[in-house]
């Protein structure tokens, strides 16, 4: 995970506006989540980039190979989901960001041990494409071959089916003290304390939360939120030292 305290630090000595109260953590709250959403869609985009360049035979490949560097970061984000249903319908999860997989068969308990128990399901997105195929009579799903529906908060499975298993990125969120996943965003949480010589000092305190990115992403926070502060103050000096340190990533 990347450390909240660290990137806040880094922001703060970077931008050299603590003393006129720009980079309070308020403001520095308010642009984690987006630096990290952004962070993360990228990974997407330079998956793709990295696929082509594999293609193209430039991969420097085993421990070296930018699509396994990639997979790696992304299997950051990978949930599993399974639940034995009855109405063929099941609640997103919460978190769920993007569908890898959805699998139908029996009880979900068997999944794991029983091989022949488990169907790939057809993904669809559209709805009209889902009440064609599951009402035409020469190549509606079965068993063997069932469609799954993804709408807005729920997955529908055609035909019915006892268990589900679902594959899925999930949203970036954050770490909480003890290492645990938050349902919230990273945030930066200061207390004030008294030194032995009288003066009030904040630190930071447990209620902050880390950011949900592997640690080498650490530079990449902050020249992200650099560059939206920077874009926030209308300072070019901000804004192009952070652009400076996206291109030489």
């Amino acid at each position: 995970m990347v450390s909240v305290v660290q990137v806040y630090n880094a922001v703060k000595n970077i931008a050299n506006k603590e003393q006129k109260g720009f980079i309070t953590p308020a403001v520095f709250n308010s642009f984690a989540p987006i630096a990290q959403m952004s962070i993360y869609n990228e990974m997407f985009a330079e998956l793709v980039t990295a696929k082509r360049i594999n293609r193209q035979n430039f991969d420097p490949g085993r421990d070296k190979s930018l699509r396994k560097q990639k997979l790696e970061d992304l299997a950051f984000y990978k949930r599993r989901y399974d639940d034995d249903v009855s109405s063929g319908t099941i609640l997103k999860p919460s978190d769920l960001s993007r569908i890898i997989s959805i699998t139908a068969g029996a009880v979900a308990s068997d999944f794991e041990t029983v091989s022949s128990s488990r169907v790939d399901c057809d993904i669809i997105y559209d709805p009209e494409k889902f009440d064609r195929i599951s009402g035409s009579l020469l190549s509606g799903p079965t068993e063997s071959f069932p469609i799954a529906l993804v709408s807005t908060n729920t997955i529908e499975i055609i035909p019915n089916v006892s268990a589900v298993v679902l594959n899925y990125y999930a949203k970036p969120t954050s770490f909480d003290n003890a290492g645990e996943i938050h349902d919230g965003p990273p945030f930066y949480s200061v207390q004030q304390i008294t030194t032995p010589t009288g003066d009030q000092v904040d630190i930071p305190n447990s209620s902050s939360r880390d950011f949900m990115l592997p640690p080498h992403y650490l530079n990449e926070v902050v020249a992200e939120i650099l560059k939206l502060i920077g874009v926030r103050l209308r300072d070019n000096a901000v804004s192009t030292f952070s652009i400076q340190e996206e291109a030489s990533e």
